[in-house]
């Protein structure tokens, strides 16, 4: 009887650190690199589905702020250029890793 104790026990423990692992990864600390790749990553996949719609070919120059939302939805505040002139963007952003899922939800001047 112990032994299905035991596993249940070690499956649990090994599913928290798996589970906190992956927040960890995205969520570290203000100057971590691995979110700083991830932010800009959204911030270049936001301005190229932007550039697909729209007159107007801007060109990604970097993440100044993210504010993330419930469901795994990113608010970013992102700075790019419109013709050498630099503007201040607000793109909110959903994206699901798990399912390698992005869409670009909304994106207007700031």
């Amino acid at each position: 009887m112990a032994q299905p104790l035991s596993l249940l026990v070690t499956i649990t423990f090994f599913g928290v650190i798996l589970v906190s692992g992956v927040s960890g990864t995205y969520g570290g600390g203000a100057g971590s690199v691995e979110k700083t790749y991830y932010l800009k990553e959204l911030g270049e996949y936001a301005v190229a589905c932007h550039n697909l719609v729209s007159k107007h070919q801007l060109t990604f120059q970097k993440v100044i702020q993210c504010d993330d939302l419930p469901g795994l939805t990113h608010k970013l505040t992102i700075q790019a250029a419109d013709g050498g002139v630099s503007h201040t963007y607000e793109a909110v952003v959903c994206y699901k890793p798990m399912i390698q899922y992005k869409k670009l939800i909304s994106f207007k001047l700031a």
